[in-house]
């Protein structure tokens, strides 16, 4: 979490945690961060757009 302190895309999270399959990182970690509510959309209205980014929530 500490290293989505600035919006980052999927691939750029899932590259530094060292994944090369986004599919599985989605499902495994990041769909749990979102759903815990200690990261967020930066375009919640579009979930599925390829500019979607995601950001940690401080204090979560």
């Amino acid at each position: 979490l500490a290293f989505c302190v600035e919006p980052l895309s999927k691939a750029e999270i899932a590259e530094h945690c060292g994944y090369k399959n986004t599919k599985n990182f989605t499902q495994k970690y990041l769909r749990p961060l979102l759903d815990s509510g200690m990261l967020k959309m930066t375009l919640p209205d579009k979930p599925k757009s390829k500019n979607q980014k995601y950001i940690a929530i401080k204090g979560k």
